[in-house]
């Protein structure tokens, strides 16, 4: 699935929409994505369904969203298998629909939390084996943000983003991490994981620029009370497939040929409260 840089930077959380139906072309191609997003890095098929208002009842206060959507005309919904690694390859999944949906000119705004799962159950047949992670209002955006977008954004801390030393490092030849100064389409790269939406802004990913193995190691810096909130729906290991996908997505448009390793030989962080999750090794 390829997806533009101009998609990952205009990307933005819209939760106020045109009420005017999806263009039939617009609804086919974002049909088509659900197809080539997946399989997710893990191996995962997640499975998508577009609601449209009218259909089944697709509408904001029947999805249980509690105002914070208005006049979404459509929503994306999703199931995945139990598994391991099954909020990671959900989340990869659906962040390429929504870099998608930027690119057709259509807004869109991660839910994880307030929403009926039970509703959009029914609505995809899931079964008992499947969960239901995430969901994601989808349309043309409001002329203008209304007053609820702006309090939302402000405490969500939308426009407010972890510098870069934060987030991002180097491994030294001692075995330490020091912060990682890149440049040129390295440094493109990691701007577009850092620019990514995560679950109350808390950009959860690290990662390391192992150079001596040409690769990007990707960690969890786990938030442990707020990612077990919701049970088995682990919003910040949904957050870690959003950045494989930027990473991904980034890597192929900037020509940095590459691949997901799984290898479980990273480096050892010398901050416990991190988690290796995988490494997109260099061609």
């Amino acid at each position: 699935m390829n997806v533009s840089l101009d998609a990952i930077h205009r990307r933005i959380s819209v939760r106020t929409y045109d009420s005017a139906p999806l263009e039939p072309a617009a609804a086919a191609a974002l049909r088509a994505s659900f197809l080539e997003a997946v399989p997710g890095p893990f191996g995962g098929r997640p499975r998508f369904l577009l609601l449209e208002r009218g259909e089944d009842g697709a509408e904001g206060r029947r999805l249980g969203t509690y105002g914070q959507i208005r006049d979404a005309p459509a929503f994306i919904v999703g199931a995945v298998e139990r598994g391991p690694r099954a909020m990671e390859d959900y989340g990869y999944a659906l962040e390429g629909i929504v870099l998608k949906a930027t690119e057709l000119g259509l807004g869109s705004c991660w839910l994880g939390g307030l929403f009926d799962r039970t509703f959009i159950s029914h609505a995809l047949a899931a079964d008992d084996a499947e969960v239901i992670p995430a969901c994601c209002p989808v349309g043309t955006p409001a002329s203008r943000i209304g007053v609820q977008d702006r309090i939302i954004r402000l405490g969500a801390g939308s426009r407010r983003r972890k510098d870069p030393a934060e987030l991002f490092f180097e491994h030294g030849a001692d075995g330490s991490w020091q912060a990682l100064r890149a440049e040129g389409k390295l440094a493109e790269l990691l701007e577009a994981v850092r620019i990514g939406p995560s679950a109350s802004n808390k950009q959860p990913w690290r990662l390391l620029f192992d150079r001596s193995a040409d690769r990007l190691c990707l960690f969890l810096r786990e938030d442990r009370l707020y990612n077990a909130a919701l049970g088995e729906i682990k919003l910040q290991n949904l957050d870690m497939g959003i950045a494989m996908r930027h990473i991904e997505s980034a890597a192929t448009a900037l020509g940095l040929r590459g691949s997901w390793s799984l290898a479980g030989d990273a480096p050892r962080s010398p901050d416990e409260r991190l988690r290796y999750i995988a490494a997109w090794q260099f061609a």
